[in-house]
């Protein structure tokens, strides 16, 4: 088993200078289209250079969003990290705080590790399989009757489809946030449930997903089954989460 004290020492690192990057490279990044039409930046690449570079002193592979390793290389392998150096890139071009970093440690196909890294209101939120999350080296440490007063506070995409027949159905009030600091509202307990519906991929939900459950919340796809962050293509299923275990919805 990995030093995951020392791994997640080495994220924080990594991710503390991607968003010192991020910050910089804000008034003068430039976007063009990548071949599946998704945009990337200066920025976005920066950023990646920035974490790359740190996380390398571990000897574990490193997959991207801006540097995919293809399942062949990485279907055998016991360990990877899986990032996105800039989620919410249309935020982030258009001068929004919408966005932020993800890195999350992989063991096979699952999530051990993770950090989200807010950078414009420099918070940092991170844990391994041994730990409680952590905000900015404390230990968040919200209580259950902060969670229930948000129980039926739901998160839209800005970005993205959003079944809204799913809110009405189900009595919820929604708000809309951009890029994964969804899962951060999850876990400062300003929301309780958040559905995705349409393809994301692995490394726009593996961070997240990590830290929701870390801190007592659950996420799962449709058919109640854990995500996969290591298939063929990196797709992911429609899937929803609850900022507590306690808050599933009937049939869910």
């Amino acid at each position: 088993m990995k030093n995951l004290d020392t791994l997640l020492e080495l994220a924080l690192k990594a991710g503390k200078e991607a968003s010192k990057v991020l910050l910089e490279y804000k008034d003068k990044n430039t976007l063009w289209l990548k071949d599946d039409d998704s945009p990337v930046g200066l920025a976005d690449i920066k950023s990646n250079e920035a974490i790359s570079e740190i996380l390398a002193s571990s000897d574990i592979a490193i997959c991207s969003e801006e540097n995919i390793l293809s399942y062949e290389e990485r279907k055998n392998l016991e360990y990877f990290w899986l990032i996105d150096p800039l989620d919410g890139t249309k935020s982030y071009a258009k001068k929004d705080k919408e966005y932020c970093v993800l890195i999350a440690l992989i063991h096979k196909n699952t999530p051990v590790l993770s950090l989200i890294g807010d950078v414009e209101n420099n918070a940092f939120y991170y844990a391994h399989t041994h730990t409680k999350v952590y905000k900015n080296n404390e230990i968040l440490n919200l209580n259950l009757e902060q969670y229930e007063k948000v129980e039926n506070i739901a998160l839209y995409s800005k970005n993205h489809d959003n079944n809204e027949d799913f809110f009405i159905q189900n009595h919820l009030e929604g708000i809309k946030v951009s890029s994964a600091l969804k899962f951060v509202y999850l876990l400062e307990a300003k929301a309780g449930i958040y559905p995705r519906f349409g393809g994301p991929k692995a490394w726009d939900i593996a961070a997240g997903d990590f830290l929701v459950k870390q801190n007592g919340g659950i996420l799962y796809d449709f058919d109640k089954k854990a995500l996969d962050y290591n298939s063929p293509d990196f797709k992911l299923p429609s899937f929803i989460a609850f900022a507590k275990n306690e808050f599933k919805l009937k049939g869910f």
